[in-house]
């Protein structure tokens, strides 16, 4: 969290409130490592404060999870293939709303896992360039 808060722009509490809505984040994508997931970019920049203090986010996710949880950003060229993109989701958005499927996705699945959600930090407009697919986010299975 320390470099949360080298961030001007972060308080205190707001750098507390992204670290606990990232860490339920990786919990759930360890529980889940078959779901399509991705996290909104302020859950995205505390991940990765959170990764960048490797030693304790090696510990955190081989202890929870057997196996280290990684983070591979989604390419913009990404093709379909690649992307887990889906009939109903030709550029990761509903056609119908607007509104990204993965972080929608993402967000009943942490619910579901028991975590509360802030809503402040997960604003559908604010999707990460990232997700949790088998080219995306984790030690995905289909990737060894």
């Amino acid at each position: 969290m320390p470099s949360l808060q080298r961030d001007p722009d972060n308080t205190r509490e707001l750098a507390e409130r992204k670290f606990g809505q990232a860490v339920a984040f990786v919990i759930t994508c360890g529980e889940n490592p078959d779901l399509l997931m991705g996290p909104s970019k302020a859950v995205d920049e505390a991940w990765h404060s959170f990764m960048l203090d490797s030693v304790p986010y090696h510990h955190f996710t081989n202890r929870h999870f057997g196996r280290y949880i990684h983070h591979v950003p989604e390419l913009p060229d990404a093709t379909a293939e690649t992307d887990c993109a889906t009939e109903n989701d030709v550029d990761g958005h509903d056609p119908k709303t607007g509104k990204p499927l993965v972080l929608a996705q993402t967000i009943t699945a942490i619910k579901a896992a028991g975590f509360e959600v802030d809503a402040e930090l997960w604003g559908m407009a604010d999707a990460a360039d990232c997700n949790q697919c088998h080219a995306g986010c984790h030690d995905s299975p289909k990737k060894q």
